[in-house]
């Protein structure tokens, strides 16, 4: 079998696209294929984790990418703050487009994590190597999630710029909570999620602490306040920029950490309960281990309101606000055994499907003989 060249681009927001990544290179080389490139998108708000640029085992570049600037509580989405940013970026972004045209051109296949300007690049400069876009938003695009909320305005601007981070590749692969049908007209198929290999070696346990992850350093705020109305309960609470990032110094036993992907699972794999933004990794990571979540979509963002809306219907977690923590907290609802077991099996099926998703992109140019 042809060994294939293969390059990410990665959305730099949170970390799930970063996750999705790490586990895909460590497929894709155990089935004999090199990862030569990834290209992560930054701005003045989000960097690269030190855990991803150790453990991706390939060179690392990054772009300047639009990104969705906190409002004043660095909580939810500022849509003013966001657009002021992009129009002040601009420039940068077309010269970001040109760095990962020449980055991949020589690539046998790119992969295409839920980037926007990976996308677009592919659309201006008219790519030649296969694409392949991999994300949980284009789950979205399947007739089988018609039902989803949300005014038709915001899932069209959602799902809108979803197409545009798919641009110039010829399959999207949605990856879902359960098996569904392909959907030929969007160019669609249904995969696993990518989570991080390691997870089936853990032996999930009761530690009686909370698990917590904020996208924004707001939101970590508010849990901190909440743990100082309790008595004798644990938080360790993942935030970017750890500690740092607090305005205010948290109570005893408030423990916040920078980004990182192994003390995250390590603290998940003991926690008693997860509570989080509605990010797809982090509620996947839950389910297989069994763990109580509750989901806080981050204001302002429509996409993470249909992802919350997605793991309740998969019962992988309930949704809810801050507000509702004591209650979750008094009695956090444990998945059932047979939705873990069977969300298990699906996953077990990711290495084959994702990889198999690859080669055929390289097999339909020729790159694979």
């Amino acid at each position: 079998m042809t060994r294939l060249s293969v390059a990410f681009v990665v959305q730099g927001e949170g970390r799930g696209h970063m996750t999705q990544a790490l586990a895909l290179a460590r497929f894709l080389r155990d089935a004999g294929h090199e990862i030569t490139r990834v290209l992560v998108g930054v701005s003045p708000f989000r960097s690269v984790p030190d855990y991803f640029a150790h453990e991706i085992q390939a060179q690392v570049e990054t772009f300047a990418a639009p990104t969705q600037v906190p409002d004043r509580d660095a909580r939810g989405l500022s849509v003013a703050r966001t657009a002021a940013d992009a129009l002040r970026r601009l420039p940068r972004f077309v010269r970001s487009g040109w760095q990962i045209h020449r980055a991949t051109k020589r690539a046998d296949v790119v992969v295409n994590f839920l980037d926007l300007v990976g996308g677009l690049s592919r659309m201006v400069f008219r790519a030649r190597a296969p694409g392949v876009a991999i994300a949980h938003n284009y789950v979205f695009l399947h007739p089988a999630l018609g039902a989803a909320p949300g005014s038709p305005l915001a899932r069209g601007l959602v799902m809108a710029y979803a197409r545009l981070t798919a641009g110039g590749t010829s399959t999207k692969v949605a990856l879902s909570f359960g098996p569904l049908p392909p959907h030929h007209p969007a160019r669609l198929v249904v995969a696993p999620p990518l989570l991080r290999p390691g997870l089936e070696r853990m032996s999930p346990r009761d530690d009686g602490h909370l698990l917590t992850y904020s996208l924004n350093p707001g939101y970590a705020a508010v849990v901190a306040e909440w743990h100082r109305r309790q008595q004798g309960v644990t938080v360790h609470c993942y935030v970017e920029g750890g500690r740092e990032s607090l305005r205010a110094a948290p109570a005893e036993g408030f423990h916040a950490h920078a980004l990182s992907a192994e003390g995250f699972l390590r603290h998940l794999e003991g926690c008693r309960a997860y509570v989080g933004t509605a990010g797809f990794e982090s509620v996947c990571e839950a389910l297989y281990l069994g763990k109580p979540a509750l989901l806080v979509p981050t204001a302002g963002q429509h996409e993470q309101t249909l992802n919350a809306w997605d793991a309740e219907r998969a019962g992988a977690a309930v949704v809810g606000t801050y507000d509702d923590l004591d209650a979750f907290w008094a009695a956090p609802p444990v998945p059932p055994r047979m939705a873990v077991d069977e969300f298990r099996d699906w996953v077990r099926r990711a290495p084959e499907m994702l990889v198999g998703i690859v080669e055929r992109a390289a097999r339909a140019r020729g790159a694979l003989a």
